[in-house]
């Protein structure tokens, strides 16, 4: 939790606080020098990586003025601050971790565990051929596929989303996985030859 109790810097939070909610952009900086060290320290500590830890940081403040008109109702400023942080920081790393699956998921398409420089140096190649491949899927495979692979979605979320049970979901993704190999093994020898070209160039 971000406490404002020992801070200096900060004499009298609700009237700040006061300010803030009526628009006052001054007050609003000085709310964001009191407690933007705190938070970017704690945000460091969870993704480890100071852009995000900065992003954490902004997007918090940014949801904290869209919401500045509910600030006076606020007793504990340090604790709300804290949940709003937490939330972002959840929604960054999820989305990291999304990413790694992704990426993970597309070496395993194409059956490699490699991390050569070869393989980073095609993997743009491995992503357009994906691309290609999802974008022959009957529309409902599709978006099911992509709500699932690339944004993460649960089961249950797409199919709430989609408006369909969860065994239809299933099927789908099933079905789409099922098509996207045999894209990929059909152009597998393409892909390989487009390496090779890249290793004697």
């Amino acid at each position: 939790m971000f406490s404002s109790e020992r801070n200096p810097l900060l004499h009298d939070e609700k009237e700040l606080l006061r300010l803030v909610a009526r628009g006052d952009a001054k007050a609003f900086r000085r709310l964001f020098e009191v407690y933007y060290d705190p938070m970017y320290s704690t945000s460091l500590m969870y993704t480890k990586v100071h852009e995000l830890a900065e992003d954490v940081v902004q997007q918090a403040f940014l949801r904290i003025w869209e919401k500045r008109g509910t600030l006076e109702t606020i007793d504990q400023f340090g604790a709300y601050l804290f949940i709003i942080a937490r939330n972002e920081i959840i929604n960054i790393l999820r989305k990291q971790s999304s990413h790694r699956t992704y990426i993970q998921h597309i070496r395993e398409l194409f059956d490699t565990e490699r991390d050569t420089p070869e393989e980073q140096m095609i993997i743009k190649q491995k992503r357009a051929l994906l691309h290609l491949a999802v974008e022959n899927l009957p529309p409902q495979q599709r978006l099911a596929y992509r709500l699932s692979r690339e944004k993460g979605l649960s089961y249950e979320e797409i199919a709430a989303d989609m408006r369909l049970s969860i065994n239809t979901v299933k099927e789908h993704i099933s079905a789409a996985l099922r098509s996207i190999r045999e894209f990929l093994q059909r152009y597998r020898k393409e892909l390989t030859l487009l390496l090779g070209s890249w290793l004697l160039s």
